[in-house]
């Protein structure tokens, strides 16, 4: 084998594993931000997911993910700060849902900060009846 081929070769086998590297990135850099939040670090979930959907922008999880991060915050935060998180947490929700229509979970957390939000907030029952019945058409369609 020629020097050129081998390099060729070479060079071909690498970009194929890095192509399957980037493939499992947004997984594995969830899951690494999942972990965080499931150990109740909050701050550093909401830091750390603000950087995965930067990295991700198309991962509906990920906004997900960074919404209930804000979501956890605002339970905890004082008042001006809460309804600052409170808005991000409704726009990760809004985005997550533009992002993946079909996320049961992503629509579930909508439905609940809509029913919960003043409308100043984003929030509103109008709201929160129109991700339901989206919802619900989303499980029909999901049981047949």
């Amino acid at each position: 084998m020629t020097r050129l081929a081998y390099l060729t070769l070479l060079c071909a086998t690498l970009f194929a594993a890095q192509a399957r590297a980037d493939d499992d990135a947004p997984e594995a850099d969830y899951q690494a931000v999942r972990a965080i939040y499931k150990a109740r670090r909050y701050e550093e979930a909401a830091h750390a997911a603000e950087a995965l959907v930067a990295r991700h922008p198309g991962c509906a999880r990920c906004a997900h993910l960074l919404g209930k991060s804000y979501g956890r915050l605002a339970q905890r935060a004082n008042w001006l700060a809460a309804m600052d998180l409170a808005k991000k947490t409704c726009a990760s929700f809004e985005r997550a849902v533009a992002l993946d229509p079909e996320n049961d979970g992503a629509l579930e957390d909508l439905i609940r900060y809509y029913r919960a939000a003043p409308g100043f907030l984003g929030g509103g029952a109008d709201k929160a009846e129109v991700m339901e019945k989206r919802l619900a058409a989303l499980k029909t369609k999901q049981g047949e």
